[in-house]
């Protein structure tokens, strides 16, 4: 079939030019019948024989709309047909889908289903590129929604003539082209008319019941005869400034990512950041390290929004530890001391080093001729030893979950139980006493292992909060003749 010099518009030639498109290149354009995607299609078709590139055609039956949506298909498909062009149709069930993945948005379902198929249609034709329709308008409405919304950069840059995949997350996805972006929606409807190609006309555009459509049909038209005539291309030209901005922050950002998360990471696990080294970042970095954290958590970065973000932020900033919140989807990030964990579960009881406590228990303490008394309750043993120590010796275990303690801070009997309201300590150290929880706070014990922080305790009070402090009273005094006697006691999880 010849070219037809109508069809090749500049603006689509240019753009198809910049990617390099030649005979070693594949696009699949997405196509649902309507004046822009089928103005798109048509000035593709024309290029590719042009330029030498295979063009493939996609569409979706959403299958909501009854025959119509069947219509549609039908003339996609007749389009394709007509040009010998290949076409790719499948079928969906947008409200099953919305049920059963729990989207609260109907609008949201169907584009995660179209963006599903047109991203296995791309890898079943080895594209590339995905083109699509989208045009000035269509852009100008997407900043307009996202600036209603309290979006950041991303939200106000919008659509750009060549995007990343936006979901699943994968290096290895198709990119997104949208050479329409500098036309507007009656550039494509003239294009059809003069070109002497019918198109279909979607009655879901006009309702409004859906966010987009009511910015189409209402805001936009308002905006533009009591503010702007021109407000279509002032919002593209904020799309433009923010795309510029954001590039430069996002170069600094990669450049920034290994100090911030210098541990390696494995799909489906969890992702550590350093909360220090965030912390100090300028405000403009922070979330867009913190998005790009989760988007290689989650896979995208659809439902989290500006509030995630500051909230991830102040949990990087805030000195405490053991903090948590739920982010979209399930997801849940927390503090464990110096760093910012970001995982695809809660975090369980698995991650605790303290085993559960059912209730308070004595110590078996060594007595007499007896050296080494061994207590064994709720998965832990504890081992207590008499033992004598040089004046020299380190009083340092190595072990978090062992100490030397005073023999006769322990002469009346010790138990073990778990942390109560009100439990205070008076630290190696000090002479006064401090609460317990703002103890654990300082030594960064993540708030759901507290419960479970096993403490010796004497009748004059609390003597050891395993792993985190000695009280002082506890604590080993001066050497006799040379030596200290001491207690060691050592909590291990019963095998």
């Amino acid at each position: 079939m010849a070219t037809n010099p109508l069809r090749l518009h500049p603006t689509v030639l240019a753009s198809a030019r910049r990617l390099g498109l030649g005979p070693a290149a594949a696009v699949l354009a997405g196509v649902s019948g309507g004046p822009d995607s089928t103005a798109l299609a048509l000035m593709l078709l024309d290029i590719a024989r042009l330029l030498g590139f295979q063009l493939h055609i996609a569409h979706l039956i959403h299958d909501f709309r009854g025959q119509e949506s069947y219509d549609d298909a039908d003339f996609v498909q007749r389009l394709a047909q007509a040009n010998d062009c290949p076409c790719t149709v499948e079928e969906v069930d947008v409200p099953a889908y919305q049920h059963e993945s729990g989207v609260s948005s109907f609008e949201q379902a169907a584009r995660d289903l179209r963006y599903a198929f047109l991203a296995r249609a791309a890898r079943k034709v080895g594209a590339r590129y995905v083109a699509l329709g989208h045009t000035a308008d269509d852009l100008a409405e997407t900043v307009l929604l996202h600036i209603a919304r309290g979006s950041g950069l991303h939200g106000l840059r919008g659509m750009q003539e060549l995007n990343p995949w936006p979901y699943p997350y994968s290096h290895d996805a198709p990119l997104l082209w949208r050479p329409l972006l500098a036309l507007r929606r009656a550039d494509t409807i003239a294009f059809c008319d003069q070109t002497g190609i019918d198109y279909r006309d979607d009655r879901t555009n006009y309702m409004e019941d859906f966010a987009r459509n009511r910015v189409r049909l209402n805001l936009m038209p308002a905006l533009a005869e009591q503010l702007n005539s021109g407000i279509v291309y002032a919002l593209s030209r904020l799309s433009q400034t923010a795309a510029v901005q954001l590039d430069y922050l996002e170069a600094q950002a990669t450049a920034l990512w290994p100090t911030v998360a210098p541990e390696p990471f494995a799909s489906g696990g969890v992702l550590r950041l350093h909360r220090h080294a965030l912390a100090e970042l300028h405000p403009a970095l922070q979330p867009l390290l913190l998005r790009r954290a989760w988007i290689k958590v989650k896979g995208d970065s659809r439902r989290l929004t500006e509030s995630h973000l500051r909230q991830l932020a102040a949990m990087a900033s805030d000195a405490g530890s053991g903090k948590m919140i739920t982010l979209p989807g399930g997801y849940t990030a927390w503090t464990q001391r110096e760093w910012l964990e970001l995982s695809p579960q809660t975090p369980s009881d698995h991650d605790c080093p303290y085993p559960a406590i059912g209730g308070e228990f004595r110590l078996t303490l060594p007595w007499g001729p007896i050296a080494v008394a061994v207590t064994r309750r709720d998965g832990w043993e504890v081992t207590c030893q008499a033992v004598t120590l040089p004046d020299d010796a380190s009083l340092d275990t190595g072990d978090p979950m062992s100490a030397y303690l005073s023999p006769a801070a322990l002469a009346s009997g010790a138990t073990v139980r778990v942390w109560q309201p009100g439990d205070r300590i008076q630290p190696l150290g000090m002479s006064g006493h401090r609460k317990l929880q703002d103890v654990f706070t300082d030594a960064g014990v993540p708030r759901r292992w507290r419960p479970r922080v096993p403490l010796v305790i004497t009748p004059q009070g609390l003597a050891w909060a395993v792993g985190v402090r000695i009280a002082d009273w506890a604590a080993l005094g001066p050497a006799e003749n040379g030596v200290r006697a001491a207690t060691l006691i050592k909590f291990v999880r019963a095998s």
